[in-house]
């Protein structure tokens, strides 16, 4: 089971960033969040169990895998809090990059909520292998991971490339993924209560699953239309390469060091070696509003009169 959260940990850690970049205010909780992340990626190891509720096991064991579990979802609580947190009363910026944050989060709130159920021993004995199963797992790992993926590339694209991608296009791949995704897997909540199970070639030879045909036919659109939306990102990436807006260092106007490099970046990425006088996440600071702007790179040297809210390196 840690292998689901190794892939969903990396996206988890990016939406921060790109959040507090697109809010233009500092991470909500950055401590409760860091520690959150640890607690998931810990307890990740120890949640296995809900696989064999059906297997036979010892009901203590059932029991404490229960447990164990349902804990997990307190530190994914924190985070979630903490990204609302982060965009409430900030000054968001709903370009591509911050519509894939939200869609990130929205997936994992919605998946995240389907997983309470099937923690619990008697709910999963009656869900396990059927299409809900399939629905939690592609919300979590397939919608909330690619979020943060695709949001991720629109964001460093133009430190990798020195140019932006094309912000309509990536508009629109975004509106297309998102109602095809949540056309795809929103409904097998709905044919996992109704009893259907997973891994049938034909489900339909069953008279009890006829009447769930226009849901699978309306899933089968919607994934048609979310692999399609894929083109659009693919063209715009290449697109972009060659003929995208040219950009400066920093087209975010963001905090992190690697905007103080060039783009793309040369040999040793830094003309000097950078010299960090303040935290990452420091929008919206005194210093930034003393120098009549809402953003100030960690290289910037402390303005006379206030003090830096890190120590100098």
């Amino acid at each position: 089971h840690p292998a689901v959260y190794i892939m969903l940990l990396p996206a988890m850690g990016m939406v921060s960033d790109m959040m507090a970049c697109m809010c233009r205010k500092p991470i909500f909780g950055y401590k409760p969040m860091v520690y959150s992340m640890a607690a998931i990626a810990g307890l990740g190891f120890i949640v296995w169990g809900h696989h064999m509720f059906t297997s036979g096991m010892n009901p203590a064991l059932g029991m404490t895998f229960m447990t164990s579990t349902m804990m997990i979802a307190l530190p994914s609580a924190i985070k979630t809090f903490n990204w609302l947190g982060t965009i409430w009363g900030g000054r968001v910026r709903f370009n591509a990059v911050m519509l894939n944050c939200a869609g990130f989060v929205s997936m994992f709130v919605v998946g995240g909520l389907s997983g309470i159920f099937m923690a619990a021993v008697p709910v999963d004995i009656y869900f396990h292998d059927t299409y809900f199963i399939v629905a939690h797992f592609h919300y979590v790992l397939f919608g909330a991971t690619l979020f943060g993926v695709f949001g991720a590339i629109i964001f460093w694209f133009p430190k990798m490339f020195g140019r932006m991608m094309n912000e309509s296009v990536a508009k629109w791949h975004f509106a297309l993924t998102f109602f095809g995704m949540n056309g795809t897997f929103f409904p097998m909540h709905m044919l996992g209560i109704a009893g259907m199970p997973r891994r049938y070639a034909d489900p339909y030879l069953h008279p009890y699953l006829e009447h769930l045909l226009p849901m699978n036919q309306l899933m089968t659109c919607s994934a048609i239309l979310m692999g399609c939306a894929q083109f659009l990102l693919l063209g715009n990436f290449l697109y972009s390469i060659f003929y995208g807006e040219k950009c400066g260092r920093n087209p975010w106007q963001a905090n992190g060091l690697e905007w103080t490099a060039p783009s793309p970046p040369g040999h040793g990425n830094f003309d000097v070696a950078p010299v960090c006088y303040r935290g990452p996440y420091e929008y919206s600071s005194p210093e930034a509003e003393a120098l009549d702007q809402d953003y100030i790179l960690q290289t910037t040297p402390p303005v006379a009169g206030i003090k830096t809210t890190a120590e100098h390196h």
